[in-house]
């Protein structure tokens, strides 16, 4: 028998958005990638849900306060039901509530799980095979010719991006990569990359010990595979000053071909290039190990790093040393992240609190959306603005780190609206939207 429906709560601007047949819909489009609780548990994942509003986190549990191993609506707050069956079964709750996960105490959505738990990749087709060096260089040369070639002994990670290469009209004869000498500029560059270099700087500082008299440096680039930093040993960072590998070196593959870098970052994938495997001839004398360095708040890729050395000083290790360098890099981007929104929660708790007839939105310094009370759910809905509220959600025109960013780039229902800085102290930390009233009569 199935009980009625009794609505506990019906506030007008709220918009039911969590549901059993919701949670039940996400579990399917999520299951395989880590973001569902069968998936991610043994990573010490704990199903969880995020308040919008206030910003609290309230794990899973069930209606007797227990805790619950998947997604259960029946144990949250009352205050956050809209409705439940008279059988005590929650079947709707307020706008703003999101389901994901909790792990050493912060909220990871669904889609920021399945990014941190994603499964161990096959390493196989990761590694370079030295033995293939002699054979690769003749199948090289037929590639760049436009003859026949076998590629039994090319990897399809490694053809792809020969592929590619030739296509953009690349010099296979090319000698060395592109440089910014202008120390101004490369300061700019370093300077717009501050977060990223801050994360890096403590694990490329270890790493460049380690490597110390191991005929291997570390790097350090941007998303567009421009160097920022080097660490390693001094002979090979001197060695790689003939091919640019050093600060202000453009790596991307348009720039310079198959390299770890580029090609890393052309995958979205760690990659490693032994020798004969890069596409221009200038390079082929070393071996090159990167992975990519994601964004932990929406799992952009914001750089790579790279481990290279000389092709006969070649190290099967290096990708794995360059891989557990990303994940280093990640964690203290993760830290910094999770620190940001705490600050913008604690700045504005009593905002929130007081303003209840406004719609409010709060965003950390780099545009991404920390809190949103009901009101601004129906608003942004009211203003045909095509805006999930969400810890995932971010408006780069709120970014502000981002010196290029312009007015025009500013979506329109939000230029219409009051934006004013959130402070800790004298330094602005974030950005609160205050929907205006009058946006309630559009």
């Amino acid at each position: 028998m199935v009980g009625k429906t009794v609505f506990t709560a019906s506030p007008p601007a709220a918009r039911v958005e969590l549901t059993p047949e919701m949670l039940r819909l996400q579990n399917d489009v999520f299951r395989g990638s880590g973001g569902i609780s069968d998936e991610n548990r043994d990573l010490g994942f704990r199903p969880a849900f995020y308040d919008m509003e206030t910003g609290v986190v309230h794990p899973s549990c069930f209606a007797n306060g227990a805790s619950a191993p998947m997604h259960l609506l029946d144990g949250l707050p009352a205050e956050l039901v809209l409705a439940r069956l008279d059988s005590g079964r929650v079947t709707a709750v307020k706008a703003g509530v999101v389901a994901g996960f909790v792990r050493h105490g912060h909220f990871f959505t669904r889609t920021q799980a399945a990014q941190a738990a994603a499964s161990i990749r096959d390493r196989s087709q990761l590694l370079s095979n030295p033995q293939h060096h002699h054979r690769l260089l003749e199948v090289w040369e037929r590639f760049v010719l436009g003859q026949d070639y076998s590629n039994q002994d090319i990897r399809p990670v490694v053809e792809d991006s020969w592929r590619r290469c030739h296509q953009s009209r690349l010099d296979p004869q090319l000698r060395h990569a592109p440089l910014i000498d202008d120390p101004v500029q490369i300061e700019f560059h370093r300077y717009r990359q501050a977060d990223l270099r801050e994360a890096a700087h403590p694990v490329l500082q270890r790493a460049g010990e380690l490597l110390h008299k191991a005929d291997s440096v570390i790097l350090l680039a941007d998303a567009s595979g421009l160097i920022l930093d080097v660490a390693g040993d001094r002979r090979t960072r001197h060695a790689a000053q003939g091919v640019n590998l050093v600060t202000g070196g453009l790596w991307s593959e348009s720039a310079v071909g198959t390299n770890a870098i580029g090609t890393a970052l052309a995958a979205a994938e760690a990659v490693q290039l032994y020798g004969a495997e890069h596409f221009c001839s200038g390079i082929k004398r070393y071996t090159c190990s990167a992975d990519v360095i994601r964004d932990p708040h929406d799992g952009r890729v914001l750089g790579a790093v790279d481990v290279s050395g000389f092709t006969d000083s070649y190290q099967g290790h290096a990708l794995d040393f360059a891989m557990d360098a990303a994940r280093l890099i990640e964690a203290n981007l993760s830290a910094f992240y999770f620190r940001a929104r705490q600050e913008v929660l604690d700045e504005t708790e009593a905002l929130f609190r007081r303003w209840k007839v406004q719609g409010l939105l709060a965003f950390d310094r780099r545009g991404r959306l920390v809190r949103a009370n009901a009101r601004a759910h129906w608003l942004v809905k009211k203003l045909g603005a095509e805006l999930e509220l969400s810890p995932q959600t971010r408006i780069p025109a709120l970014d502000l780190d981002d010196e290029n960013r312009h007015p025009a780039d500013t979506p329109q229902w939000l230029a219409t609206q009051r934006c004013q800085p959130i402070r800790q102290r004298s330094q602005q930390i974030g950005t609160m939207v205050v929907f205006e009233t009058a946006a309630s009569e559009h």
